[in-house]
């Protein structure tokens, strides 16, 4: 087929015609991912298991690539193939008009699920596919079971295989601010979403006290000034034949209109790991965000909240949960300790802290909300709420922390 006529089923296939995708969540973030969807002013969504499903033409897609702070990626529904054999799975999905969705020399990769099927060899089922895709473009540069630029997304549920291209590339909660995640970091979309409990605006006052990587700053951050989670990065779909940049570049500078520069920081961040502290200061200063936020080397314990310009204002924290950065008896010690401080010194301040969900004793004397999530395998409570008392606890001495 000549390029021109290609160029024109583009136009009036893919451009042309809205579309359907599914925006990926954390189990748990669906209902929070459709309200940030709708505040957007994006195209209606409706809440489904593991994510939102809506429809828009393709500009509307990559505007939400740029808007939403919950999602974990988002998938282009391409079509369905019903097969109980390999040979007809290979032939129908040979028969799928792929090069409307692939250039010839794209690198594919294969996700591949399937639930109570007649074929269900993923790696099989990839082989397949791929075979039939490549003999539709002429050639693919990656094998069935390799990463690529492109992924296809396969699910299949009896003999009926529902087939979606990944438009994200990599996970949306990589915002393309970090060179290097450190250690046991809290994922973005779980900083926005415990922000977003808490009714951050980007106006108020807030202290990440246990700032570690950094995930609630920077995310606080890109709030307070404006700029949207996907400014920062590329996207798989920047690779599409029907991709055209000006399109992109007008809903970049709609976006950046909204951008604003701050006379002086409103979030404040801090550490006992002086090399923590150091990262997370670099970043802010590489990506223009020292406007908003500002880092000190210092205990959470020795912290004096009242000294904060705008107090009482938002403390967010994330402390060791002790799955990966040390014991677990001694992360609990430290969550009570954590809630002894906040009773005694923070009374007025909402607070948001993340936590196993299973260690709820030990926060509720904070008598704080609960929402719940799936975060690497583990439930996981965002706690939300505003500080109430003021009762000085005996907590002992101040227990030590292994730094996140």
């Amino acid at each position: 087929m000549s390029p021109p006529a290609l160029l024109r089923r583009i136009r009036r296939h893919v451009i042309g015609r809205p579309r359907r995708w599914f925006v990926v969540t954390a189990p748990g973030l669906e209902t929070l991912c459709e309200e940030e969807s709708a505040a957007a002013g994006l195209p209606p969504a409706i809440v489904l298991p593991g994510g939102i499903e809506a429809e828009g033409r393709l500009p509307e897609l990559y505007r939400a690539h740029l808007a939403l702070r919950t999602a974990t990626r988002i998938l282009l529904r391409l079509g369905a193939i019903r097969a109980g054999r390999f040979e007809e799975l290979e032939r129908r999905a040979a028969s799928f008009p792929w090069e409307l969705y692939l250039k010839p020399e794209s690198a594919i990769g294969f996700s591949v699920a399937v639930h109570r099927c007649r074929l269900h060899h993923r790696g099989a089922i990839a082989e397949r596919l791929h075979a039939a895709i490549r003999g539709r473009l002429g050639c693919v540069a990656a094998g069935a079971g390799g990463g690529g630029r492109q992924r296809v997304f396969v699910r299949g549920e009896e003999d009926r295989f529902v087939l979606s291209l990944d438009a994200s590339g990599e996970p949306l909660h990589r915002r393309g601010l970090k060179r290097r995640a450190g250690k046991a970091p809290l994922r973005a979309t779980l900083a926005a979403a415990a922000l977003r409990l808490i009714g951050y605006t980007g106006a108020e006052l807030l202290l990440d006290p246990m700032c570690g990587g950094g995930s609630f700053t920077l995310e606080a951050a890109l709030l307070a000034k404006g700029i949207p989670p996907g400014w920062f990065r590329p996207f798989a779909f920047f690779d599409w034949p029907a991709f055209r940049p000006p399109t992109w570049e007008h809903l970049r500078r709609t976006a950046a209109r909204g951008m604003r520069t701050l006379e002086a920081p409103r979030i404040f961040a801090s550490d006992r790991d002086a090399a923590a502290c150091r990262a997370l200061a670099e970043i802010l200063e590489e990506n223009r965000l020292g406007d908003a936020a500002r880092v000190a080397c210092a205990d959470f314990f020795a912290l004096d909240p009242a000294a904060f310009p705008g107090a009482p204002g938002i403390v967010v924290l994330n402390p060791p949960w002790g799955r990966r950065l040390g014991a677990a008896a001694a992360a609990r010690g430290l969550l009570r300790a954590i809630v002894a401080q906040l009773r005694e010194r923070y009374a007025g301040w909402r607070v948001a802290l993340v936590a196993p969900a299973a260690w709820a004793a030990e926060i509720a004397p904070l008598r704080l909300a609960r929402h719940e999530l799936v975060h690497g395998g583990l439930r996981v409570g965002l706690f939300h709420g505003t500080v109430a008392g003021g009762e000085r606890l005996s907590r002992g001495p101040s227990p030590s922390r292994t730094d996140a």
